[in-house]
Order: C-alpha cells, then sequence, then structure tokens
C-alpha cells in the first residue's frame, strides 16, 4: 500500500472517529430511559455537592417549552461550576414525541421518562414544576409554572457561591 492511501484512510478513520464521539456529546441518542422514583432518589444522591435543577414538564405545555432555552443558556454558563440540570418528561406518548423534541431544541442535559410514580411522589399539580435542590441535597425552592431565566440565574448565583 502507499503511503498516501495510508494517509487517506488514516485520515478518514480519525474523521468518523470524531463525528462519532462528537454525535455522543451533542445528543444521547434516539430513546429517553424511563425513569421510576427510586432510581430518580439515587441520582440526585449521587448529585450531592452540586445544585441540582430538577424540571419536571412536558413537550404538549407551552411554558415548559418556552422555559428550555433559559435552562440550555444557564446549564451552558454555570456546569462547570457545579449545576446539574435534570428533566423528566411527563408525555403519554413519550417514546415517540420526547427525544425528536429534545434533539431539535438541542438539549444537552440528561432528560427520562417518568415511570409512573413520580408525580405523585413530588406533588405534581402544573407543569411545568422545577425543584431547586443545594449542595446538600435537600430542596431549596419548589417552582410551579413557569420559571424565567433571569429568575433562575439568581437563584443559581446564590447557591453556586455557597
Amino acid at each position: 500500500m502507499s503511503r498516501k492511501l495510508l494517509k487517506y484512510q488514516g485520515i478518514t478513520l480519525l474523521l468518523c472517529i470524531i463525528l462519532f464521539g462528537a454525535s455522543l456529546v451533542t445528543y444521547a441518542g434516539d430513546t429517553v430511559k424511563r425513569i421510576k422514583l427510586a432510581e430518580l432518589q439515587a441520582l440526585l444522591e449521587s448529585k450531592r455537592g452540586k445544585v441540582v435543577v430538577l424540571n419536571l414538564w412536558a413537550t404538549w405545555c407551552p411554558p415548559c417549552r418556552k422555559e428550555i432555552p433559559g435552562f440550555l443558556n444557564l446549564y451552558g454558563q454555570y456546569k462547570n461550576k457545579g449545576l446539574e440540570i435534570l428533566g423528566v418528561a411527563f408525555d403519554e406518548n413519550g417514546e415517540e414525541v420526547v427525544p425528536p423534541f429534545l434533539k431539535a431544541l438541542g438539549v444537552s442535559y440528561p432528560n427520562y421518562l417518568d415511570g409512573g410514580d413520580i408525580a405523585a411522589a413530588y406533588d405534581l399539580q402544573a407543569y411545568p414544576t422545577t425543584i431547586v435542590y443545594g449542595k446538600d441535597g435537600k430542596v431549596v425552592n419548589k417552582h410551579v409554572g413557569y420559571l424565567a431565566e433571569k429568575d433562575l440565574d439568581k437563584e443559581l448565583s446564590k447557591l453556586l457561591k455557597k
């Protein structure tokens, strides 16, 4: 084999690896996993030491759709400073509608589908509902309804300084 051919094969392989890696970083795939309450609690416990925003939402909910871009901005701003954002979608046909919705918006924080027992545990009254956890793992605030980016930003900046 000539050196030129080997060089082109190497470059092609490298590009394939980079593109595959980029797809893993930007979007987790075409499925979103169902999560039960016990799994969610274990996940939240594993995030202790960080500020966690738990967003309970649905694709059909206009205020939910309106606040997601703000979450994306804040996640980009604070993820390297100790912020985690987790979403749990409550769509009846979530397997079909949630993955393309997340992909279209470029959502980069983890999202799950409700496993059936989360709404009752959080006394979910309306969508969206956002629960903010401090670094100690305790609930700091619960927001029912639309949460403006600037309001969450004020709250997060204080919590992340502690």
